[in-house]
């Protein structure tokens, strides 16, 4: 099977001596086993395993840029150089993975661990493995933020079809939040103190509109093809209607319900959430083509000065891509991080990066245990925590790591991105997160895209907001209807 965008990783390992290797096992590897149901003769198996367990990992975000790339090269060498497990890592791009995942289960060859943070339905329809057990005995659950885990319990309950189950293990947190040019704002004479972290939360109704019509009125802003802000209604980028849904108090899974039942796409959060987008393209707050836009475009205009705010981005490419192409003018103070906007819930979309665990990969019981170290390890240790911040611009898992670790708080910026805009979104907002439904990837990209269309083209026609809403609403959540009864 060819992987696009693939790219294979291996290094041989010396065999360790057996009767080292058999006396080894802790207590923690005791509970593991015993926690997930090992019988005595399993577990007697499992301890005189003698070969080196070899986990094949599918890494979405190791496409995505030279930085992630070596970073985890180095990480996976690292840890292979101190343990007896081989690390293989592929890189599946995140619009390739659904499909590259159904041909592999089809063949019978799927990898142990796969990033699922864009793409949780492939963990449905018994894709996925409980980890209950696992996650218990792990060191992770802890450190780990509640919040946080709350995100991974929807996945497992809308894959699985039953509350309290897991099958995901986080990696990180990827919050979405505002980030603005301070030049932008200065010419409006705007305080960023006014629109960044220190202000709180922004009401989309309340307060957005006059900031808006001041940014309007800049030299900036009189500009052609320049607006304050721009929305995202390109497919493959529409989830972020599951950050507005939230926000005007909607499903905290976007356009389903949490058990993943049932469309809420036409509920009125989401209606009203929709009608924000049109009027605000329409008051000329949102670009003229948010049609077209989406995380990208957003943050291409945004680098030029034709947008002052980039909403629709999260904390991984505000911090490692802006570094990356606009270092200079992230240093000398041109961009200040706000907190997500709010319609009168603080919720918002966020990526949780993590690792599904697939059933069918594993063969025994060592190699759970290998792969929950694994994770441990990179994402447990306070340094690599540092490490995956700056290297993958994962917000950790564990508050306390971004209050303690210096890196969080080396300069203005980083205090100011860190310990302002990613603590306190973490800590004041609960994170919406996208379905892991049957049929995700339609429910979520494809289904919201023919809507949008729908709601432009009948008001190129002259039909009113309302109506056009109210019809592509309900159409689309026929659709979604039809594609969860169809998978229960």
């Amino acid at each position: 099977m060819r992987l696009v965008g693939s790219y294979q990783m291996a290094q041989k390992q010396g065999v360790a001596d057996a009767a080292a290797h058999s006396s080894a096992i802790d207590r923690r590897d005791f509970l593991k086993a015993a926690g997930a149901g090992v019988t005595a003769t399993g577990l007697t198996g499992y301890v005189g395993y003698q070969g080196n367990p070899t986990l094949e990992v599918w890494l979405s975000y190791y496409t995505e840029g030279k930085t992630k790339r070596q970073y985890t090269d180095q990480l996976v060498k690292q840890y292979q150089n101190q343990s007896n497990t081989q690390i293989n890592v592929t890189g599946v791009p995140y619009t390739d993975v659904v499909t590259e995942f159904q041909s592999a289960r089809a063949a019978g060859n799927v990898p142990h661990l796969v990033e699922v943070m864009t793409r949780p339905g492939i963990l449905a329809g018994g894709a996925g493995m409980v980890v209950n057990d696992l996650w218990q005995s792990s060191s992770l659950a802890d450190k780990t933020s509640d919040k946080i885990m709350n995100g991974h319990r929807v996945w497992g309950a809308q894959s699985t079809g039953k509350q309290g189950n897991l099958v995901t293990f986080p990696l990180g947190f990827r919050p979405y939040f505002t980030a603005w040019r301070t030049d932008w704002l200065q010419q409006a004479n705007i305080d960023p103190s006014e629109v960044n972290h220190e202000a709180g939360s922004l009401h989309w109704r309340d307060d957005m509109p006059g900031i808006y019509d001041k940014l309007k009125q800049t030299q900036m802003g009189q500009r052609q093809d320049s607006f304050p802000d721009t929305t995202g209604m390109k497919q493959s980028d529409e989830e972020y209607l599951s950050l507005y849904i939230p926000q005007h108090g909607g499903s905290m899974s976007g356009v389903v319900d949490l058990k993943g039942q049932n469309a809420t796409i036409d509920s009125q959060a989401a209606r009203n959430a929709i009608k924000m987008q049109f009027e605000y393209i329409n008051r000329g707050y949102f670009h003229q083509n948010s049609i077209n836009h989406g995380d990208e475009e957003s943050t291409t205009l945004h680098w030029s000065g034709q947008v002052a705010c980039n909403h629709i981005q999260d904390s991984t490419d505000l911090w490692g891509d802006y570094l990356e192409e606009q270092g200079q003018a992230m240093r000398n103070g041109q961009y200040t991080w706000g907190l997500p906007m709010n319609a009168g819930t603080k919720a918002a979309l966020a990526w949780l990066p993590a690792l599904g665990f697939i059933g069918d990969a594993f063969n025994n019981q060592r190699e759970q245990d290998a792969a929950v170290k694994f994770i441990e390890w990179w994402i447990g240790d306070s340094d690599r925590a540092v490490q995956n911040a700056k290297n993958l611009g994962f917000v950790p898992v564990a508050p306390a790591q971004i209050k303690n670790e210096n890196f969080f708080g080396q300069s203005e910026m980083h205090t100011e991105f860190w310990r302002g805009a990613c603590l306190k979104t973490l800590n004041q907002f609960d994170p919406a997160v996208i379905p892991a439904v049957p049929g995700a990837n339609a429910i979520t990209y494809d289904i919201p895209r023919g809507m949008h269309q729908q709601i432009a083209q009948q008001l190129q026609q002259g039909t009113g907001l309302d109506q056009a809403v109210n019809q592509a609403t309900s159409q689309a959540a026929t659709e979604i209807n039809r594609l969860l009864q169809r998978n229960q």
